[in-house]
């Protein structure tokens, strides 16, 4: 084996595994298919052992992959750190930033403590509302950049989280008829797709709690109210995911995305678009 692991190399790598997809990747990473493919044929080259392994159409990672998938994390946030350090800690700017509430509440205050840290000039305003009324805002000029999920197509990809039915881990509200559901205003993708989940078995529900929060969600299911679709990552010691077996279909995955306004194309934005990007990739969500 060849004693380097290219940082390019594991960056389109670590992108592949994340996206289960050379097509998606090469998206992401605006690069063709076939660059792709020859980058991960020189990895596994460079580590002398497969990395995928196809399944039909699909495939997966050996566990050669899933083990350097797991260095590569580790790798790339500690160059993104490094990066960061000497970076440019003269930038000045104002940015107006906006992120759900439940993504400022848990992963905000650590990655704006270290940004600050390292680009001490630049000023961040947060502006925390449903991803609904930030895609607005955003749309008007009113901010430069938002955290994104689930309400606009394209932008740059951060993080994949899975959807998944939750309930009290003590109690009974998935058992009733019909399915009391503690949901989101609307405009939630989370919602919608519940929603439509259900219609499509001929489930009946109704509407018994609405939160514009996480936390206000997470307490209605708690305390047996109501059950709800959340991310995965959001799930705690009091929750439990019901699995297709106790009849709850599965939901799609939800991308967490970075969106730019209309005039925000500044280094001051990139800056923290790729501080943020990084941030999502070392947490490891």
């Amino acid at each position: 084996m060849h004693t380097e692991l290219p940082i390019a190399l594991l960056r389109t790598f670590d992108t592949v595994a994340e996206a289960n997809s050379f097509t998606r990747a090469g998206e992401i990473l605006h690069i063709t298919q076939s660059a792709v493919s020859m980058q991960m044929k020189r990895l596994e080259e460079i580590v002398d052992r497969p990395l995928f392994q196809k399944n039909g159409r699909r495939f997966h990672l050996t566990p050669a992959g899933e083990m350097l998938q797991e260095h590569a994390h580790h790798i790339l946030a500690a160059h993104s750190a490094a990066v960061a350090a000497f970076a440019q800690p003269e930038l000045v700017g104002r940015l107006r930033f906006g992120c759900a509430e439940d993504y400022a509440a848990r992963f905000l205050p650590s990655i704006l403590s270290d940004f600050r840290k390292a680009y001490p000039r630049i000023r961040v305003e947060i502006r925390s509302a449903p991803g609904h009324r930030l895609y607005r805002l955003l749309q008007r000029d009113d901010l430069d950049l938002c955290l994104l999920e689930g309400v606009a197509t394209g932008g740059r990809v951060v993080h994949r989280e899975a959807v998944v039915w939750a309930t009290a881990r003590t109690g009974r509200a998935h058992m009733l008829d019909p399915l009391p559901l503690a949901v989101y205003d609307e405009g939630c993708s989370y919602r919608q797709w519940a929603l439509e989940a259900l219609q499509r078995e001929k489930r009946a529900y109704w509407i018994a709690f609405v939160s514009p929060s996480m936390a206000g969600i997470q307490a209605a299911v708690r305390a047996g109210l109501a059950i709800a679709p959340i991310g995965r990552s959001t799930l705690n010691e009091s929750l439990r995911v019901l699995a297709p077996e106790e009849g709850f279909p599965l939901l799609p995955v939800s991308e967490v995305s970075l969106h730019q306004g209309p005039s925000a194309g500044n280094e001051v934005v990139a800056c923290f678009a790729d501080y943020v990007g990084a941030a999502f990739q070392k947490i490891g969500v």
